[in-house]
């Protein structure tokens, strides 16, 4: 018997198996396959490859603002840029799969589903765990529209995978995903709509900052619709839709449903183990443990927090929990989180609606990227950063960043929560000139 049963090889699953090892634990790793995980395979590693050759091109396309003149007409070359997108995830995937195979971990390959609580079955065989960590990521939610299923659509899986670019293209969603992919797309000069039901793009964030960002996607030439109803797709990819209260269509090339991603427990069986779920959600802890006492969750499939640096961590602190006296909690406050567009969007804290919803005395400060010096020479002036400040004491609460390199920038932030630091504190320590990193210390001094 394992002391560990690991159902997922990701991000959460591998953090697991390898803190396991360190108490000298006796780990396997059930994955359906391939191994490496989504934010490897298909999230957050070959996207960002992906947008940054658009970044390219957005920049050469922009290079006579700095006096730099290419000649000829710039070509495209797609199948280089997936190439070596594969390239470099085969490898990210060879190097965590070789990890495992140089370590005392057990893999095995197949669909995994639960016996009983301690009870594996993979490949017609039974593999026992006094622990059992549940870590089988997310698959992508695909809503029922008239006409969809019949007319054809991508997910975030083939857009990764395209070879030959549409003329057109309509993102169904304007969550991290919708956004990041219609960034892609448009800067590799596909004509792209994005239609969102709510009435603000990446709805989860404070308003002044999405309507930041959704300019600034205006301005690069990228329609976007927010308070919309879909309607109908026809056979054509003619796309029926209210905005507004307004009828329109559009039509389209191709189609990409990103309306994000749900915990995938598909087979799993979970009834066998008598572990409670509601609404498609495993409920679990502080300690991420389930309502079965051996049964741990992590990462995509907690439906906590779906990132990888949560999954990391969730995988790290759960296997801890299975076997060390001294439990620890997750302190979701302190996770950064970044739309990874240009210009991006980060963040970590309390945002400002949060505050506003809890009732907490907060100020509110923001300073503009088009006031910064580095940003002027670098032609990058749009967004700002915003903190929220507790009125009482000055503690930092929360940092948003709208603008170039604010999944970088955003970095300042976390020892400023972590340590509980207020905007004197900052005050206090000095920054580099002329940096975009300095963008902090000009906030500092506007709001003390």
């Amino acid at each position: 018997m394992y002391d560990l049963v690991v159902l997922g090889g990701g991000s959460a699953g591998y953090s697991a198996a390898m803190t396991a090892l360190k108490f000298k634990k006796k780990v396997c790793i059930i994955e359906k396959g391939p191994f490496g995980g989504l934010c490897i395979l298909k999230g957050c590693m070959p996207s960002k490859t992906l947008i940054h050759s658009a970044r390219i091109n957005e920049i050469i396309k922009k290079s006579k603002t700095f006096g730099i003149n290419v000649e000829g007409k710039v070509s495209i070359d797609t199948d280089k840029i997936i190439e070596r997108k594969n390239r470099i995830i085969k490898g990210f995937a060879d190097y965590r799969k070789g990890v495992v195979e140089s370590k005392d971990i057990g893999l095995i390959y197949g669909k995994a589903e639960f016996i009983s609580k301690n009870e594996i079955k993979v490949n017609n065989k039974i593999v026992k765990g006094k622990n059992i960590l549940i870590s089988t990521g997310s698959k992508e939610f695909i809503p029922e529209i008239p006409g969809l299923k019949e007319t054809g659509y991508i997910t975030s899986d083939e857009a990764l995978e395209l070879k030959k670019l549409p003329k057109s293209i309509a993102v169904l969603g304007a969550g991290p995903v919708g956004i990041e992919l219609g960034y892609y797309f448009s800067g590799l000069g596909v004509k792209t709509t994005i239609i969102q039901r709510g009435e603000q793009i990446l709805s989860n964030n404070d308003y002044d900052c999405a309507k930041e960002l959704e300019n600034a996607l205006k301005n690069k030439g990228i329609q976007i619709y927010t308070n919309t109803s879909i309607k109908s797709i026809s056979k054509d990819k003619k796309i029926s839709f209210s905005h507004n209260n307004k009828e329109k269509e559009i039509t389209v090339d191709e189609i990409l449903v990103a309306f994000g991603r749900n915990p995938n427990l598909t087979g799993l069986n979970i009834e066998k183990a008598s572990i409670k779920i509601e609404k498609g959600v495993i409920k679990s802890n502080n300690y991420l443990q389930t309502n079965i006492k051996n049964i741990y969750i992590a990462g995509d499939s907690s439906a906590n927090l779906a990132v990888v640096n949560v999954a990391v961590e969730e995988g790290r602190v759960a296997a801890i929990n299975m076997f060390s006296k001294k439990k620890e909690k997750i302190n979701y406050n302190l996770f950064p989180m970044a739309v990874f567009s240009h210009p991006e969007l980060a963040w970590i804290g309390i945002q400002e609606k949060e505050a506003k919803e809890k009732n907490l005395n907060v100020k509110i400060g923001k300073f503009y990227f088009k006031d910064l010096g580095k940003a002027e020479c670098l032609d990058e002036t749009d967004g700002f950063i915003k903190f929220v400040v507790d009125k009482k004491n000055n503690r930092i609460l929360g940092v948003s960043i709208v603008g170039h390199e604010a999944s970088d920038l955003i970095h300042e932030a976390i020892p400023l929560l972590y340590y509980k630091a207020t905007l004197n504190d900052l005050k206090k320590m000095p920054h580099l000139h002329p940096t975009f990193g300095e963008i902090y210390s000009y906030l500092v001094d506007e709001m003390t």
